[in-house]
């Protein structure tokens, strides 16, 4: 199961096989966890039923999970005995941690869920983590340019300024990356290439899954793509955590018991 369809879903759920499609269409079944989490959910069962059909997963996602008041909705695989014709559940996240109380000594070692922004800041990770050429913007680059990878390097800024304009300068607001990319071409006279000249620029914006945006987040990317040049570019990387597993063991000791 994918950190896309489940994530963060019921923790330490087996995995199951995808249901079998016949029809282009994509039904949803609004459970009553959801209900309960959202007003809007509840009325929309009440109204239309406990199954939804859509024309798409992506009309899915854009209708009932989108929205500030969505992040404790996920979509959940059928369990494989399902007779219903749901390819998904709609579904409130659970919390089935032990409270601090009910936990033994930290150095016998504690489990923990993965919680949605830990998984946000793994996925950023994965790119800024680098100082240097991070390899999926590197052929990204080089396809997006036409250029070899050696051509390039590719400086990381991991903590980028906000971009665009404030409301009060008659914009839409201003609008914080997760990441910058600074491509520059390989300086030959450097050993290891870098320090070249800058040949353009990404801002990158990293979400996990179906992630939506936040509120006004989209209208000021695409508007700041809309006014810039050819040298700029706004990017959405959508990382897909499947396979990532969904809780970490650790244990806490003094420094003078971790022997």
């Amino acid at each position: 199961m994918s950190w896309r369809d489940q994530w963060p879903g019921l923790p330490r759920e087996p995995e199951t096989e995808p249901t079998e499609k016949t029809t282009a269409e994509f039904r949803v079944a609004l459970k009553s966890s959801a209900c309960k989490i959202s007003a809007e959910i509840a009325a929309l069962r009440e109204d239309a039923g406990e199954i939804v059909t859509f024309e798409s997963r992506t009309e899915a996602v854009a209708e009932l999970l989108e929205g500030s008041d969505r992040d404790d909705l996920r979509f959940q695989r059928p369990a494989p005995n399902d007779p219903g014709a749901a390819d998904v559940y709609l579904v409130a996240v659970l919390d089935s941690e032990p409270e601090p109380a009910e936990r033994g000594p930290p150095e016998d070692g504690w489990t923990f869920d993965m919680r949605a922004q830990q998984v946000g800041a793994l996925s950023e990770s994965l790119l800024s983590a680098y100082s240097w050429d991070p390899p999926p913007i590197v052929s990204y680059v080089a396809a997006d340019l036409g250029l070899e990878p050696d051509a390039v390097r590719i400086e990381v800024d991991q903590s980028p300024g906000s971009v665009g304009r404030s409301e009060r300068d008659g914009g839409d607001g201003r609008w914080l990356p997760d990441v910058e990319f600074i491509v520059r071409r390989r300086n030959g006279s450097h050993p290891d290439g870098y320090d070249g000249p800058v040949i353009k620029r990404y801002l990158a914006e990293v979400k996990h899954g179906s992630t939506s945006f936040e509120r006004h987040q989209r209208t000021r990317m695409t508007r700041l793509a809309a006014e810039t040049g050819a040298n700029l570019e706004v990017l959405v990387i959508r990382v897909d955590l499947e396979g990532t597993p969904q809780t970490y063991d650790l244990t806490i000791r003094t420094v003078s018991a971790d022997e």
